[in-house]
């Protein structure tokens, strides 16, 4: 029937302490006692209200009404300060039900504050009960609007976080089948036609032909020769993709987080330098992690060119950066200073530029 308690759910305990002020006022002579009944009903229903599961989300509108009434009741009849306990609704109204300005919930809300208002300005003519009223009305409305913000800011955050966590596992796995592959293609051929050269030269020996043996077991160093050889190459295609391929990369994981690439090059990718295309390789691959992780960009241009050495230019429409101190980007500061390259920032946010520039020849 009733949910586990949760660690968000201390923001729900917090308003109780609001309950100080009917319960004391009884005490205080401020309120009759049978209203203690009437303030032990709300606190059962707001309780209820958070702890219900779902199969008995039937009752809950009754449960919702009864405080609402509950506080249009105690303010109207005894004290405008009770008008102070529609807080509790707007925790019910942004952490429990998350609720939009077009729900059932938040138009009885805004009802409540109205009626509220306006029979403050009814019932008495005193000018600090109507400002009152009418700041705890604005209140309200502003501790909805920024409490509902604060809770969508943070769904994106944990929406970002998940698709951060899929784009991850979907690259290390296209990593893993890339490399599955290369060495299946390389390796597989390779061992079939050292076995077979192994099994018909230990056939050759055994028929005494030495001469044909020998030739076979040289092809046979050959093969394992040319195989390690192979094997270095797949080694270094594991530290660093081509640019091309990089590339081919980014537009898979933009796609998969609904940002919109453009690449515009007039350079001959497959003519760069290998020191250039492992930099700009790790260079293209930082700053697409950035934008999908932390900028919030609906779109990204790449543009590549030459204008005294291999300039890179990485624009989005993003958030960008707060504040531009010099020490952004520090892991691909530090790798271009290795091949005489640098980085600069060339707007800060709404476009965020990024120039990078690398010399041809430089250090390698």
């Amino acid at each position: 029937m009733f949910r586990t308690y949760q660690k968000n759910d201390f923001a729900y305990f917090v308003s109780l302490i609001f309950l100080v002020f009917p319960i004391l006022g009884v005490f205080g002579g401020y309120y009759p006692v049978w209203t203690l009944g009437l303030t032990l009903a709300f606190t059962l229903a707001y309780l209820l209200i958070v702890y219900l599961k779902k199969a008995y989300s039937k009752w809950i509108p009754f449960l919702w009404f009864y405080t609402l009434a509950y506080i249009i009741f105690m303010s109207v009849t005894f004290q405008g300060g009770m008008m102070w306990f529609i807080f509790f609704n707007v925790n019910l109204l942004v952490w429990r039900f998350e609720d939009s300005i077009s729900s059932y919930r938040f138009l009885s809300f805004l009802a409540t504050l109205l009626i509220l208002t306006s029979s403050s300005f009814l019932l008495t003519d005193d000018l600090s009960t109507h400002l009152m009223s009418m700041a705890i009305s604005l209140f309200s409305l502003g501790m909805y609007y920024f409490q509902n913000r604060m809770r969508q800011e943070r769904k994106m955050e944990e929406a970002l976080a998940e698709q951060n966590r899929t784009i991850n596992i979907l690259s290390a796995e296209n990593e893993r089948n890339r490399i599955g592959r290369d060495l299946h293609d390389t390796l597989g051929h390779t061992f079939a036609m050292m076995s077979l050269k192994t099994e018909l030269a230990l056939k050759q020996m055994d028929k005494e032909q030495y001469e044909a043996a020998r030739k076979n077991l040289e092809e046979l160093n050959q093969i394992s020769r040319d195989s390690m050889y192979e094997v270095r190459e797949i080694v270094n295609k594991l530290k660093y993709r081509t640019v091309a391929e990089e590339l081919l990369e980014l537009e898979r994981l933009f796609d998969l987080s609904d940002i919109i690439l453009t690449v515009d090059s007039s350079l001959d990718l497959d003519s760069l330098s290998p020191v250039i295309q492992s930099t700009l390789s790790m260079v293209l691959r930082e700053l697409a992690n950035n934008v999908i992780k932390h900028s919030q960009a609906d779109s990204c241009q790449i543009r590549l060119r030459r204008d005294h050495g291999i300039v890179l230019e990485f624009e989005d429409d993003g958030c960008g950066f707060e504040e531009v101190t010099g020490q952004e980007l520090h892991s691909i500061r530090e790798r271009l200073s290795l091949v005489d390259g640098d980085l600069e920032i060339l707007s800060q946010s709404h476009p965020t530029i990024i120039r990078v520039h690398l010399k041809e020849g430089g250090k390698a």
